[in-house]
């Protein structure tokens, strides 16, 4: 028999607390690049477990005369445990390549970043982009030992 999964009412959601901690705990050790965080500061973390979060999206961008050279979508939001920072999308226009335009965004973002105390900054591109990997590499990204999977909703159901 399978177990039976229920969704935790609000007022319940800080039984989770133990098991968060404990998840933290094992997994901080496996990103060495991160700050290690003691059982205390780990605590403080998680105090309380969000019903919801709101996010913030913000467009840096550089002019062109004709419209924009390049623009970088940064998203901002704290779904508990400290504010995170994605830069979702960063976009040079083919004519305005390899004049910098991609790097002054990204530092924009970066310094986006550090005014609003980000705790975690991430960016997602595919590992043959290689100008993308060294312009993110070279802002200070580094690549982490996490998987990422995604899912997608099968469109042959809708």
């Amino acid at each position: 028999m399978a177990p039976r999964v229920e969704r935790l009412e609000p007022n319940e959601h800080d039984l989770v607390r133990p098991l968060l901690l404990e998840l933290y705990e094992y997994e901080q050790p496996f990103f060495s690049e991160h700050p290690q965080l003691s059982h205390a500061e780990l605590e403080q973390t998680i105090q309380r477990i969000p019903t919801s979060f709101n996010g913030e999206n913000l467009i840096l961008a550089v002019r062109a005369p004709q419209g924009l050279a390049g623009f970088c979508w940064c998203v901002l939001f704290d779904p508990g445990t400290g504010l995170e920072g994605e830069v979702a999308e960063l976009y040079v226009a083919e004519g305005h390549r390899r004049e910098g335009v991609g790097r002054a965004l990204l530092d924009a973002a970066i310094k986006l970043f550090e005014e609003r105390a980000v705790t975690l900054g991430y960016v997602w591109t595919r590992p043959e982009n290689d100008a993308a990997v060294k312009l993110y590499q070279e802002a200070g990204f580094t690549p982490n030992r996490q998987l990422v999977l995604t899912w997608y909703p099968d469109s042959s159901t809708n």
